[in-house]
């Protein structure tokens, strides 16, 4: 994260708030904020990058597990492989890593099964999501208020309400507009 770390010292001694984080795991977060992402109690999101696909299983206790390797080497075969090992908590770190990607985690033992009634299997985002289209896994194309582009911006706002307690109400006011619309993995 040397980029990150660049900005965090370049900003040393401003008398404001500073709140940096990767753009994949923001732009997962701001997925969660899609209505149809939130109102699972469980939920498989993949941020698709231009260079790495990130995954995480999502729950009520929070990260379940996940998984990174580069968009770059992997095919929609592999993707669709990886997200179902991901989604029934087969997959382990050697099954990435030694497959020239980062690594993976499973937290939680316990299957997230990918039919759920027949609704979508996986929800996507990220600017090469359409590696997804024609899925076995009927992805989702979560668009948190309407708009895709922005859900890194989206999570890393939704981040900031954690981090900054100062800010969490007027934050969490603004996204669910003073209502319970929280995923069941919000605090």
């Amino acid at each position: 994260m040397t980029r990150l770390r660049a900005v965090a010292v370049s900003a040393a001694g401003l008398d404001a708030p500073l709140m940096v984080m990767d753009t994949a795991p923001a732009a997962i977060l701001g997925a969660t904020l899609d209505p149809r992402v939130s109102a699972r109690e469980r939920v498989l999101i993949a941020n698709v990058g231009n260079f790495h696909t990130l995954a995480f299983r999502l729950g009520p206790a929070g990260v379940e597990g996940v998984f990174e390797h580069h968009t770059g080497e992997i095919t929609l075969a592999r993707l669709e492989q990886l997200l179902r090992q991901l989604a029934d908590s087969t997959l382990k770190h050697e099954d990435v890593f030694d497959d020239m990607g980062h690594g993976a985690l499973i937290y939680d033992p316990v299957p997230l099964p990918l039919s759920n009634g027949g609704d979508y299997g996986v929800a996507v985002t990220g600017p090469r999501r359409n590696l997804m289209r024609g899925s076995a896994l009927r992805p989702y194309f979560a668009v948190p208020y309407g708009d895709m582009m922005i859900a890194g911006c989206f999570g890393l706002l939704r981040a900031m309400a954690d981090v900054y307690p100062d800010f969490r109400e007027a934050i969490l006011n603004s996204l669910f507009g003073g209502g319970s619309g929280r995923a069941p993995w919000d605090v």
